[in-house]
């Protein structure tokens, strides 16, 4: 067997679960088959790999075993995503004097900008979760065309989906009268219950100007903006099929193929 665990810096952790008679192993990211003379068989069974997949390409891993007796065979194979987004999703984040975070989707990759002068406590928030891979493997579970897409705070375990449990306590509003922020196209911003002080790890990205939400409730905050990826990935969450949700009661808003975010992390 062989499982595989991201790593900051494009690389993964391998750890490879011995095999009957087997004195070593050759992990390789191209397509040759090793010689038993090979100096790549060694005999760690947890050992490092770069990747250097994308969102849309990923890194082909196999694993070769050797016997006592030399006879080399394929052990195992994966297929490892990688933690880099575009030259675009990058060149739109050299563009903004903001911190950003990359979010690849099976949609597509999404750049945000993030406020961190006008809603710190917010992007001091988000981040922590997207820096610490909280975010990833999660799903979007609410996608309303007309409205918003949100997820950030469950995953679909095959069957249902299950809120993923924060691991820090909820934050401060940091409201849009305050910040001078608002909920316009394409901005992000938090989601809670009807609490002011609920928000934890739950997003959503504003699909239309919806100003309302400045103060519906006691308002929304915004912290952010997407700048990559509006027109492309976001498009194309808007128009997934939904259905009725088993989270929101009354909305048709869950998508009936799951949307994953496959990972997050901060640019800069």
């Amino acid at each position: 067997g062989l499982d595989a665990q991201l790593l900051t810096g494009n690389k993964a952790r391998l750890v490879i679960t011995p095999g009957t008679d087997t004195t070593s192993y050759c992990v390789r990211t191209d397509a040759n088959t090793p010689t038993a003379g090979d100096s790549c068989f060694v005999s760690q069974t947890t050992q490092e790999v770069a990747t250097t997949g994308s969102a849309t390409q990923a890194t082909s891993v196999r694993l070769w075993a050797k016997t006592s007796a030399g006879v080399v065979s394929l052990h195992k194979a994966l297929s490892l995503p990688g933690k880099t987004c575009s030259a675009e999703a990058y060149a739109a984040s050299t563009a903004s004097s903001l911190p950003t975070a990359c979010l690849i989707t099976d949609s597509g990759e999404l750049v945000m900008a993030l406020e961190n002068t006008q809603a710190p406590g917010t992007v001091k928030n988000f981040l922590r979760y997207v820096n610490e891979g909280f975010y990833n493997g999660t799903h979007v579970h609410r996608v309303s065309s007309n409205f918003v897409v949100q997820g950030g705070g469950f995953v679909f375990n095959g069957t249902n989906y299950v809120k993923k449990s924060p691991t820090y306590a909820s934050i401060a509003l940091e409201p849009v009268a305050t910040t001078g922020l608002s909920n316009t196209q394409y901005t992000v911003a938090m989601a809670r219950s009807t609490a002011l002080d609920s928000a934890s790890t739950e997003f959503f990205i504003n699909l239309v100007n919806n100003t309302s939400l400045n103060t519906t409730n006691g308002g929304y905050a915004v912290f952010g903006r997407v700048i990559f990826g509006q027109t492309t990935t976001l498009a194309t969450m808007a128009k997934v099929v939904v259905k009725s949700s088993t989270i929101l009661a009354g909305e048709n808003s869950q998508p009936v193929t799951p949307l994953a975010l496959q990972w997050a992390y901060q640019i800069q």
